[in-house]
Protein backbone atom coordinates (compact mmCIF):
# COMPACT_ATOMS: atom_id res chain seq x y z
CA UNK A 1 0.00 0.00 0.00
CA UNK A 2 0.99 3.40 -1.02
CA UNK A 3 1.26 5.53 1.79
CA UNK A 4 1.31 9.76 2.89
CA UNK A 5 2.09 11.19 6.21
CA UNK A 6 1.47 14.77 6.44
CA UNK A 7 3.84 16.26 9.11
CA UNK A 8 3.70 19.39 11.01
CA UNK A 9 7.51 20.80 11.60
CA UNK A 10 8.78 23.11 14.54
CA UNK A 11 5.26 23.44 16.58
CA UNK A 12 6.64 24.17 19.99
CA UNK A 13 5.07 23.12 23.30
CA UNK A 14 5.23 26.76 24.76
CA UNK A 15 2.73 27.49 22.02
CA UNK A 16 -0.16 25.82 24.14
CA UNK A 17 -3.72 25.97 22.52
CA UNK A 18 -2.06 27.41 19.00
CA UNK A 19 -1.41 23.48 18.88
CA UNK A 20 -4.83 22.51 18.96
CA UNK A 21 -5.86 24.91 16.56
CA UNK A 22 -3.01 24.51 14.24
CA UNK A 23 -4.37 20.62 14.31
CA UNK A 24 -7.73 21.58 13.71
CA UNK A 25 -7.04 24.28 11.05
CA UNK A 26 -4.84 21.97 9.26
CA UNK A 27 -6.81 19.20 9.31
CA UNK A 28 -10.04 21.11 8.11
CA UNK A 29 -7.69 22.11 5.18
CA UNK A 30 -6.70 18.91 3.73
CA UNK A 31 -9.89 16.97 4.82
CA UNK A 32 -8.25 14.28 7.23
CA UNK A 33 -7.92 12.68 10.09
CA UNK A 34 -4.40 11.32 10.88
CA UNK A 35 -1.82 14.29 11.42
CA UNK A 36 1.65 14.34 12.52
CA UNK A 37 3.31 16.94 14.64
CA UNK A 38 6.89 17.47 15.31
CA UNK A 39 6.98 19.22 18.55
CA UNK A 40 10.04 21.13 19.93
CA UNK A 41 9.85 20.69 23.88
CA UNK A 42 10.96 24.15 25.32
CA UNK A 43 9.57 24.21 28.14
CA UNK A 44 8.50 22.10 31.18
CA UNK A 45 5.25 20.69 30.71
CA UNK A 46 3.30 18.99 33.59
CA UNK A 47 1.13 15.89 33.57
CA UNK A 48 -2.41 17.80 34.22
CA UNK A 49 -1.68 20.97 31.65
CA UNK A 50 -4.72 21.05 28.88
CA UNK A 51 -3.21 21.09 25.75
CA UNK A 52 -1.49 18.14 26.38
CA UNK A 53 -4.26 16.47 27.80
CA UNK A 54 -5.98 17.08 24.48
CA UNK A 55 -3.09 16.32 22.63
CA UNK A 56 -2.76 12.99 24.27
CA UNK A 57 -6.39 12.19 24.13
CA UNK A 58 -5.86 12.74 20.27
CA UNK A 59 -2.90 10.31 20.07
CA UNK A 60 -4.81 7.78 21.91
CA UNK A 61 -7.18 7.68 19.58
CA UNK A 62 -4.78 7.26 17.19
CA UNK A 63 -5.73 10.72 15.30
CA UNK A 64 -2.44 12.36 16.03
CA UNK A 65 0.98 11.06 16.21
CA UNK A 66 3.73 13.51 18.49
CA UNK A 67 7.12 13.58 17.24
CA UNK A 68 10.12 14.65 19.39
CA UNK A 69 11.84 17.42 18.12
CA UNK A 70 14.73 18.95 20.60
CA UNK A 71 14.05 21.53 23.13
CA UNK A 72 15.30 24.93 21.30
CA UNK A 73 15.43 23.89 17.25
CA UNK A 74 18.38 26.54 17.50
CA UNK A 75 22.25 25.59 16.52
CA UNK A 76 24.20 26.13 20.07
CA UNK A 77 26.52 29.36 19.76
CA UNK A 78 29.89 28.43 17.82
CA UNK A 79 28.19 26.16 15.50
CA UNK A 80 30.30 26.87 12.53
CA UNK A 81 28.86 27.73 8.68
CA UNK A 82 29.13 25.17 6.99
CA UNK A 83 25.44 24.37 5.54
CA UNK A 84 24.31 26.80 7.24
CA UNK A 85 22.41 27.56 3.94
CA UNK A 86 20.34 25.03 4.61
CA UNK A 87 20.25 24.63 8.52
CA UNK A 88 20.01 28.77 8.85
CA UNK A 89 21.39 28.23 12.25
CA UNK A 90 18.13 25.94 13.67
CA UNK A 91 19.80 22.76 13.38
CA UNK A 92 19.71 21.77 17.48
CA UNK A 93 21.88 18.12 16.96
CA UNK A 94 25.06 20.04 14.77
CA UNK A 95 27.52 20.45 17.21
CA UNK A 96 28.55 18.69 20.40
CA UNK A 97 27.66 21.06 22.76
CA UNK A 98 23.87 20.74 22.71
CA UNK A 99 21.74 20.31 25.91
CA UNK A 100 21.89 16.57 27.03
CA UNK A 101 20.00 16.50 30.05
CA UNK A 102 17.67 19.01 29.45
CA UNK A 103 16.76 17.17 25.98
CA UNK A 104 16.92 13.82 27.91
CA UNK A 105 14.46 14.70 30.72
CA UNK A 106 11.52 16.30 28.49
CA UNK A 107 11.65 13.21 25.99
CA UNK A 108 11.28 11.09 28.82
CA UNK A 109 8.87 13.70 30.22
CA UNK A 110 6.42 13.77 26.54
CA UNK A 111 6.51 10.23 26.51
CA UNK A 112 5.29 9.64 30.13
CA UNK A 113 2.51 12.65 29.70
CA UNK A 114 1.47 10.26 26.87
CA UNK A 115 2.26 6.93 27.87
CA UNK A 116 3.74 5.91 24.68
CA UNK A 117 6.89 5.50 22.77
CA UNK A 118 7.51 8.41 20.62
CA UNK A 119 9.99 9.20 17.31
CA UNK A 120 12.87 11.30 17.11
CA UNK A 121 13.42 13.90 14.83
CA UNK A 122 16.65 15.88 15.19
CA UNK A 123 15.80 19.55 13.74
CA UNK A 124 16.28 20.07 9.90
CA UNK A 125 16.91 15.96 9.53
CA UNK A 126 20.77 16.90 10.61
CA UNK A 127 23.19 15.88 13.76
CA UNK A 128 26.71 15.72 14.09
CA UNK A 129 28.20 11.80 15.12
CA UNK A 130 27.54 12.72 18.69
CA UNK A 131 24.08 13.97 18.42
CA UNK A 132 22.91 10.72 16.94
CA UNK A 133 24.34 8.65 19.37
CA UNK A 134 22.77 10.70 21.99
CA UNK A 135 19.27 10.52 19.91
CA UNK A 136 19.94 6.36 19.81
CA UNK A 137 20.97 6.74 22.98
CA UNK A 138 17.13 7.58 24.33
CA UNK A 139 15.76 4.25 22.66
CA UNK A 140 12.72 6.13 20.34
CA UNK A 141 10.27 4.51 18.66
CA UNK A 142 11.98 5.55 15.62
CA UNK A 143 14.89 7.77 14.37
CA UNK A 144 13.53 9.98 11.54
CA UNK A 145 16.25 11.14 9.00
CA UNK A 146 15.89 13.10 5.75
CA UNK A 147 15.76 10.39 3.51
CA UNK A 148 14.80 7.74 5.56
CA UNK A 149 13.02 6.14 9.06
CA UNK A 150 15.08 4.12 11.25
CA UNK A 151 12.76 1.25 13.57
CA UNK A 152 15.13 -0.85 15.38
CA UNK A 153 17.37 -2.23 12.81
CA UNK A 154 14.92 -1.63 9.41
CA UNK A 155 15.53 1.05 7.86
CA UNK A 156 12.23 2.31 5.53
CA UNK A 157 13.89 4.84 2.26
CA UNK A 158 10.99 7.85 2.40
CA UNK A 159 10.91 10.92 0.31
CA UNK A 160 10.14 14.73 1.80
CA UNK A 161 8.21 16.71 0.08
CA UNK A 162 9.25 19.99 1.83
CA UNK A 163 9.20 24.08 1.54
CA UNK A 164 9.93 25.58 4.87
CA UNK A 165 10.61 29.23 3.86
CA UNK A 166 9.10 32.86 3.70
CA UNK A 167 11.60 34.27 0.77
CA UNK A 168 9.90 34.65 -2.47
CA UNK A 169 12.84 34.24 -4.39
CA UNK A 170 13.25 30.77 -2.44
CA UNK A 171 10.05 29.44 -2.69
CA UNK A 172 10.25 29.45 -6.23
CA UNK A 173 13.10 27.25 -6.19
CA UNK A 174 11.70 24.84 -3.82
CA UNK A 175 8.89 23.94 -5.06
CA UNK A 176 10.78 23.35 -8.34
CA UNK A 177 12.14 20.81 -6.32
CA UNK A 178 9.42 19.94 -3.92
CA UNK A 179 7.37 19.15 -7.62
CA UNK A 180 10.17 17.34 -8.90
CA UNK A 181 10.27 15.15 -6.21
CA UNK A 182 6.40 14.17 -5.52
CA UNK A 183 6.59 13.93 -9.57
CA UNK A 184 9.75 10.86 -9.10
CA UNK A 185 7.95 9.14 -6.10
CA UNK A 186 4.47 8.87 -8.62
CA UNK A 187 6.50 7.89 -11.68
CA UNK A 188 8.58 5.44 -9.80
CA UNK A 189 5.95 4.10 -7.45
CA UNK A 190 7.70 4.85 -4.31
CA UNK A 191 5.41 3.66 -1.50
CA UNK A 192 5.88 5.98 1.49
CA UNK A 193 6.45 10.14 1.16
CA UNK A 194 6.12 12.66 3.89
CA UNK A 195 4.46 15.82 3.09
CA UNK A 196 6.58 18.37 5.54
CA UNK A 197 4.22 21.69 6.35
CA UNK A 198 7.10 23.92 8.57
CA UNK A 199 5.58 26.37 10.89
CA UNK A 200 6.69 29.01 8.73
CA UNK A 201 4.68 27.69 5.63
CA UNK A 202 1.22 28.21 7.33
CA UNK A 203 0.48 31.75 7.12
CA UNK A 204 1.58 31.20 3.55
CA UNK A 205 -1.67 30.91 1.84
CA UNK A 206 0.40 30.15 -1.43
CA UNK A 207 2.42 27.64 0.36
CA UNK A 208 -0.42 25.85 1.52
CA UNK A 209 -2.25 25.74 -1.14
CA UNK A 210 0.32 24.25 -2.80
CA UNK A 211 0.88 21.46 -0.49
CA UNK A 212 -3.25 20.55 -0.55
CA UNK A 213 -2.70 20.28 -4.26
CA UNK A 214 0.35 18.14 -4.28
CA UNK A 215 -1.61 15.97 -1.18
CA UNK A 216 -4.47 16.06 -3.80
CA UNK A 217 -2.80 14.56 -6.53
CA UNK A 218 -1.12 11.80 -4.41
CA UNK A 219 -4.62 10.59 -2.89
CA UNK A 220 -5.99 10.38 -6.51
CA UNK A 221 -2.90 8.36 -7.46
CA UNK A 222 -3.59 5.50 -4.64
CA UNK A 223 -1.72 6.97 -1.38
CA UNK A 224 -3.70 6.44 1.72
CA UNK A 225 -3.27 8.98 4.79
CA UNK A 226 -1.39 7.65 7.55
CA UNK A 227 0.76 8.73 10.52
CA UNK A 228 4.70 9.31 10.31
CA UNK A 229 5.21 5.84 12.49
CA UNK A 230 2.93 3.94 9.80
CA UNK A 231 5.74 4.43 7.28
CA UNK A 232 7.62 2.02 8.87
Amino acid sequence: MKKVALCIHDLRASDGKRIVETIKTTREFFKLVPITIHLVMDIDVSNDDETFHYLKKEVKNKQLEIVFHGISHQCPIGTGKYFSWYHKYQAEFLSNTFQTDINRDRYIKLNEILQIKTGICPPCWIATPAGWRFIKSLSPLYIEKLLSINYKRKRSFSLPVSLASDNKRELYFLKILASLISTTVILFNHKRLRLVVHNIDIPNIDSMTFFRYKYNILISKGFFPVLQKELV
